[in-house]
């Protein structure tokens, strides 16, 4: 019965994946008629223009469908637990979306990007009059818990207002807040307010200079352009599966720098979490890498879900993905151009738009 409930969904998923492998082999990615193919996967009713993919990403039938038929399973033959073996696949998956240098022992799976961001900044152990410098563009998912931890451990909060002409602007902004108590810069990776993308490499060089810690929001990047999460010199990166990713809702990761795996101590665990404990002994080891972020009975179905979402997005492409999205934002911004009257919030520079 379980094999049986999930048939449905692997031939949807496979049929999805492979009508966008022929119209990719077939059509060059500038043909709009491939772009109708894609557009044909999702939910949405004809005629519709759905542009809030920043709050809330439509999931293709291919997402849905392995969400549904999973449910199906785990109630066809409940079993506690999950596949350990399918779980660092879909790890590695996603890894693949943060770089080349990126391991699957590097990412936790979280329920959103605000989940990560509690981990980070709870498991850092800051306090009183820590310092933590932050953009006054950030998404209330970074917003509320610093300002949380303002309030119930003392810690002080540095913002800058993000330079929109000149990405070198923010690297400066940055550089004039720090001080010596300065433990963490944490910043959106792309801003939800004006789409800027920050300078976030230049922002690593300046910070690891002075050892202070450097942390990403990336919901607003995961799935829209290529990552390289090395390259970026983030030491900590988190990000919802529900946007960009097109995945399903209360999905998300968590990257930890393999080097950076005891600067942040869990503070919630349970089961697998760890790799051995003994109540007997007052034994407790956490497991050596990222899944100790990780903890107790998970909905499985939505885990299958972000793969199939993360195999949906790698078999378009996130080359053409993100040519197009370029394509389409510049359009509209050249048709804002137009208007008398308008104002254009988004950085003139495309590089960082």
């Amino acid at each position: 019965m379980a094999a049986g409930a999930l048939l449905p969904a692997r031939r949807a998923w496979s049929s999805t994946l492979d009508g966008i492998r022929h119209a990719r082999a077939t059509l060059d990615t500038d043909d709009e008629r491939f772009w109708q193919i894609v557009r044909a996967q999702f939910h949405l009713a004809p005629g519709t223009a759905y542009l809030n993919t920043a709050g809330l990403g439509a999931s293709p039938f291919a997402v849905t469908n392995m969400v549904k038929a999973m449910m199906d399973r785990e109630e066809a033959a409940p079993a506690p637990g999950h596949n350990e073996e399918d779980w660092s696949r879909i790890r590695a998956k996603c890894a693949a979306f943060l770089g080349p240098g990126c391991g699957a022992d590097e990412i936790a799976l979280v329920s959103t990007a605000t989940e990560g961001i509690n981990i980070i900044l709870n498991g850092l152990g800051l306090v009183r009059q820590d310092e933590v410098i932050t953009s006054t563009h950030e998404h209330v998912a970074l917003c509320i818990p610093l300002l949380h931890k303002m309030k119930t451990a003392g810690i002080e909060l540095r913002t800058f207002e993000p330079d929109l002409k000149h990405a070198q602007g923010n690297v400066d902004r940055i550089a004039a807040l720090v001080t010596s108590r300065t433990r963490l810069v944490f910043l959106s990776h792309v801003t939800c307010t004006t789409g800027q993308v920050l300078p976030v490499a230049d922002i690593a060089r300046l910070v690891a200079q002075r050892r202070i810690l450097f942390a990403l929001d990336g919901a607003q990047s995961l799935g829209q352009f290529a990552i390289d999460i090395k390259a970026s010199g983030a030491d900590f990166y988190t990000a919802s599966g529900h946007k960009w990713l097109m995945g399903p809702k209360r999905t998300g990761i968590l990257y930890v720098r393999k080097d950076r795996l005891d600067t942040l101590t869990p503070t919630v665990v349970g089961a697998y979490s760890d790799q051995a404990n003994s109540l007997a002994d007052r034994r407790l080891e956490l497991r050596p890498n990222a899944q100790r972020f990780e903890y107790g009975t998970q909905n499985g179905a939505l885990v299958y879900g972000l793969e199939a979402a993360a195999d949906f997005v790698s078999t378009i492409g996130l080359d053409a993905v993100w040519k197009h999205n370029q394509a389409l934002a510049t359009a509209c911004v050249d048709g804002l151009r137009t208007i008398a009257g308008a104002e254009l919030l988004s950085p003139d520079d495309a590089p960082s738009r």
